[in-house]
């Protein structure tokens, strides 16, 4: 293999997308805790997506009803691990089948998601596989990583740092993926999953692969 370390991002890759009610849940309950009883259409959408921007959510909830965004934001991202310990346990979002298949891989390896950093040790802990992984990162719950989210490439160059690799290849399932990778100067390669067959990436990857078990072929061809 070309390369010493593969980093991989989480859902999609290599576990299951959350449902969608994990995040629904996650609004519903963050707001009625914050005494928000009859949220609008939109208020409701920026505390499930952050629709429009940090300034403006925390511009309208600070004057509307004198709550500040950060700590809707935190106890939000709270509730949505939380929601996702329930998926699991309830079976609706398990690892894929061939999850395990890259994991034989020689070299370091690491994960760089966008979801949160404890959901990341949850799903770890959960299907045991802590000790797979050299390293590992997710989004903090705070209003301070809000932009962190790739393709933005800090937790990205943390996670190359870690694992002192020269040649990496990050392996993700969207187009902001493939972006964090080349801006952090690797290759990228993007997994086909039902959601994303007719995904046409851009930037363009490096590796297109129907599975991980394609992706591995293609990574030990040469060896």
């Amino acid at each position: 293999m070309d390369y010493d370390a593969v980093v991989f991002d989480m859902d999609g890759v290599l576990i299951e997308r959350s449902p969608s009610w994990v995040f629904d849940d996650a609004a519903e309950r963050t707001l009625a805790e914050a005494g928000i009883d009859d949220p609008t259409a939109r208020e409701f959408r920026v505390v499930r997506t952050l629709e429009g921007g940090l300034d403006t959510a925390s511009e309208h909830f600070e004057s509307t009803h004198g709550v500040a965004f950060e700590d809707l934001w935190r106890r939000r991202n709270e509730l949505v691990t939380e929601n996702q310990v329930a998926a699991i346990e309830d079976g609706e979002k398990s690892l894929y089948d061939d999850a395990t298949a890259p994991l034989e891989l020689p070299g370091a390896r690491g994960i760089v998601s966008n979801n949160q950093h404890t959901a990341v040790e949850t799903v770890l802990d959960r299907f045991e596989l802590r000790d797979r992984f050299d390293t590992w990162y997710g989004l903090r719950p705070g209003i301070g990583d809000v932009g962190a989210e790739k393709p933005a490439t800090g937790y990205m160059e943390r996670a190359l740092s870690d694992l002192t690799a020269d040649r990496a290849v990050y392996v993700g399932d969207r187009s902001s993926d493939v972006a964090a990778a080349h801006n952090a100067g690797i290759d990228a390669a993007l997994v086909r999953r039902e959601f994303n067959a007719d995904t046409d990436p851009e930037p363009t990857p490096e590796y297109d692969v129907g599975s991980l078990h394609e992706l591995v072929e293609r990574l030990t061809a040469a060896d």
